[in-house]
């Protein structure tokens, strides 16, 4: 009778003999798993299939793809640096992430730093830079930073970028937007619709030149860096940002009289990496700057300060730029 007994228990327990090599295989939460399978449904069940376990590779070129992010360097403090500027701001191109700000999203008008919108737009508009432009009596009156245009002379667009944004002429600049937008009103108004595209929260454009002061033209220190960042999307316009002083444009009439272009950017050949820059005054925005610059295996920086002073502007920006780069290093992972 004993011997009954043992063999029917042996029968009773032969599933579980079959599988104990199988649920040994498997991590304890999964073979805990398959015992309460198993004796929730009866020994007829079949025990599940072993999971694979997910594996997660990544090649080199795969790593090259991934963004590099500047990180603060050791144990450096992010907090020591001091820039003499009503507002600025300091961002890395590439993620747009903040390494600096003071007051960056006050209100500030911002002169002719406009003009960097002026030629994004005119990027959306012009199919051909060797289209002749003629200088009407609005843009000749412009006045401010000038080559000295005269009414009725016609020159080649690609010449008038260039004064506009090396020289920052005013002249170039409305006669650009009302050449390309129709009017100088009409150009603007694209000027706007690009301030919508850009999820720009505190800008807002009345012309084409940065001449005008009244509260319907205002901006802040974060939208102009964002403004830059679409500027590195066209080579064609960092190359004459980099255009060193002077140049020599020739009017495309009859007179072929000609003009001296030179750059506002008084850091050009001075100071390593600088990408492009632009400039801007009024009296009421006082002395404003935007800069990008690169540094080779590192990143790209967009530095911006706001009214910093005829001098200070340089100073402080030069200040900002070196900092960003002696505090971080750019990196795909922490």
């Amino acid at each position: 009778m004993l011997f009954i007994t043992a063999y029917l228990i042996g029968i009773l327990l032969l599933p579980i003999k079959e599988n104990i090599k199988e649920i040994n295989d498997f991590p304890p939460i999964i073979w805990t798993k398959q015992l309460t399978h198993f004796f929730s449904f009866g020994k007829n069940k079949e025990l599940p299939e072993k999971e694979s376990p997910i594996e997660i590779s990544l090649d080199n070129s795969e790593l090259c793809d991934l963004p590099k992010i500047p990180r603060p360097k050791g144990n450096k403090k992010d907090n020591d640096l001091v820039v003499w500027a009503k507002k600025a701001v300091l961002i890395d191109a590439q993620s747009g992430k903040v390494l600096y700000e003071d007051k960056m999203l006050e209100s500030h008008q911002i002169a002719s730093l406009t003009k960097v919108m002026t030629a994004l737009v005119l990027m959306d508009l012009v199919r051909d830079w060797n289209e002749k432009v003629e200088i009407s009596q609005h843009a000749a009156t412009a006045g401010g930073a000038t080559v000295h245009f005269l009414y009725g002379e016609s020159f080649y667009a690609k010449d008038l970028l260039k004064a506009m944004l090396m020289n920052s002429d005013n002249t170039a600049a409305r006669a650009l937007a009302e050449h390309f937008g129709g009017s100088e009103g009409k150009f603007v108004e694209l000027m706007n619709r690009k301030v919508k595209e850009l999820n720009l929260r505190n800008t807002h454009f009345a012309d084409a030149a940065g001449l005008n002061d009244n509260d319907n033209s205002h901006s802040c220190a974060y939208d102009v860096a964002i403004i830059a960042r679409e500027v590195l999307k066209h080579p064609m316009l960092l190359e004459v940002m980099q255009t060193p002083s002077h140049i020599e444009i020739v009017s495309c009439d009859e007179f072929q009289n000609k003009h001296q272009v030179g750059n506002t950017n008084e850091l050009l050949g001075k100071y390593p990496g600088i990408l492009g820059a632009k400039t801007g005054f009024t009296y009421e925005a006082g002395y404003c700057l935007m800069m990008m610059r690169e540094v080779p295996e590192n990143g790209k920086i967009i530095g911006v300060v706001l009214d910093a002073g005829q001098l200070g502007r340089w100073t402080e920006m030069q200040k900002m730029l070196d900092w960003a780069f002696d505090r971080h290093k750019w990196s795909v992972f922490p």
